[in-house]
């Protein structure tokens, strides 16, 4: 609850109950990430309040976003520079065939929402919360009609949600915290011209974006690759692969090649012009038999002129995966996609709860990592750390015992969630805490009912 109320409480509704309401339904998520809004609040009283508070046509999910980004944004003030993780994610609901308003995604058939979000981290990872999000849904007389889109001004777009994250982001933090300067990483949906110009336009701010395309350049070589590829390797490092589907975590022996280069606009645009850039290829010339090469071509405004720099901007890359786990936790941790909401505009009165809970539960994933030998309770309470002992040691807390750090209280509750702890497992991960995160709070919740 003190969490919830730090993070909603300066909602802005119509009513101020209703504003207690967003309090009370973010704590209740953030207890039961997993549940359903039946399961997951304390009483039949609770679930109608919950349902009347989806219901209401005074509730809109603009103050309910804008209390989760200020809340982050208020937390960076003592922070020099933010790394600032954008990406999109496609949300299905392929069940609620009466649900209105939702959009297409690959097929034509309307149930799926579409989600940008930045993801606001420290440089060493550590997750501080979510600084944008916007969500819309695809119209289905426009499924199938995508060549048409390059008709449109960019602003109609879909791929200017790049621009309108970086430009959110830099508002709130001009607003809230304006000594703190923003990189913004991003993964290759987002090479498209206007954003790298917009990401090369912001005195202060930088940017890591990953190429899709082999653009051509103003420097004398065909393409991008071809001036790369024409420099000799500067480094040689290894580094770690995060796992991804069919293949485990594992190291790679990479080349470095950097330098830079003059990106000409497209052939058939109009009133572009050429973007100037470094531009770093991460390059793994012999990968394990039976895999796939790692082959990262990022453009950066960051400078590359030495080891450490274009070791930094790699470092800085690799945190872009903390989007995914949010988006992981969101989709299988918070179930964001079983809801079973009757219109769209309620789902999305709903996203703003379960986005702020997700990206807390991958907070508490990596706060184990950035800073293990802080006290829990800067995350969890008492109550928290002594059920979470207790049940892992199958005894009651002695007398005395020190409070226990984060990353043994996190190392308790991923063992609840199933994590085994064995030597070379490492600390849990998004996973196995949400699981243990639930189990944890009922146990809790027995603890204080029944002592």
């Amino acid at each position: 609850m003190l969490w919830a109320t730090a993070a909603m409480g300066s909602v802005t509704l119509p009513d101020a109950r209703l504003s207690q309401r967003a309090v009370a339904m973010l704590a209740a998520k953030a207890a039961r990430p997993g549940d359903s809004i039946a399961q997951g609040n304390p009483g039949s009283a609770a679930v109608k309040a919950t349902y009347r508070f989806l219901e209401n046509p005074r509730v809109k999910p603009e103050p309910l976003w804008k209390a989760v980004h200020e809340h982050t944004a208020k937390g960076l003030t003592e922070i020099p520079r933010i790394v600032s993780v954008q990406d999109t994610v496609c949300l299905m609901f392929p069940g609620l065939k009466c649900t209105t308003g939702l959009g297409t995604a690959d097929q034509a058939r309307e149930e799926a929402l579409w989600m940008h979000s930045a993801l606001a981290l420290r440089p060493d990872g550590h997750v501080l919360g979510l600084l944008h999000n916007y969500v819309w849904a695809r119209p289905l007389a426009e499924f199938g009609k995508g060549h048409q889109a390059k008709k449109r001004p960019f602003e109609a777009k879909e791929s200017f949600e790049w621009v309108r994250g970086m430009r959110h982001t830099a508002e709130l933090r001009d607003a809230l915290s304006p000594y703190t300067s923003i990189l913004t990483v991003s993964d290759s949906a987002s090479d498209v011209h206007e954003v790298l110009a917009e990401a090369t336009a912001r005195p202060g701010d930088d940017a890591i974006i990953r190429a899709s395309q082999d653009r051509r350049v103003a420097d004398g070589y065909a393409s991008v690759r071809a001036q790369v590829a024409a420099q000799k390797p500067l480094d040689r490092l290894k580094i770690d692969v995060p796992r991804k589907q069919g293949e485990p975590k594992r190291r790679a022996r990479i080349e470095i090649r950097a330098t830079r280069v003059t990106l000409l606009p497209p052939q058939d645009s109009h009133g572009l012009h050429p973007v100037s850039i470094n531009v770093l290829w991460v390059h793994e010339p012999r990968p394990p038999e039976g895999v796939e090469a790692l082959d990262w071509l990022l453009f950066t405004t960051l400078p590359v002129g030495t080891a450490a720099e274009r070791a930094e901007v790699v470092r800085f890359y690799k945190l872009r995966w903390r989007i995914e786990e949010f988006h992981l936790a969101l989709k299988s941790g918070c179930q964001i996609e079983k809801t079973q909401l009757k219109t769209a505009e309620r789902i999305q009165i709903l996203l703003p709860f379960f986005s702020a809970t997700a990206a807390r539960i991958v907070q508490l994933t990596y706060w184990a990592r950035s800073e293990p030998n802080a006290v829990c309770t800067v995350a969890l309470s008492d109550i928290e750390w002594t059920v979470a002992w207790q049940f892992t040691h199958r005894r009651l807390v002695p007398r005395g015992l020190a409070t226990p750090t984060i990353a043994e209280a996190i190392r308790m509750i991923g063992r609840m969630g199933g994590h085994l702890g064995r030597k070379g497992d490492g600390m849990p991960g998004v996973r196995s805490l949400w699981k243990g995160w639930r189990d944890l709070q009922l146990l809790v919740e027995y603890q204080t009912a029944f002592g």
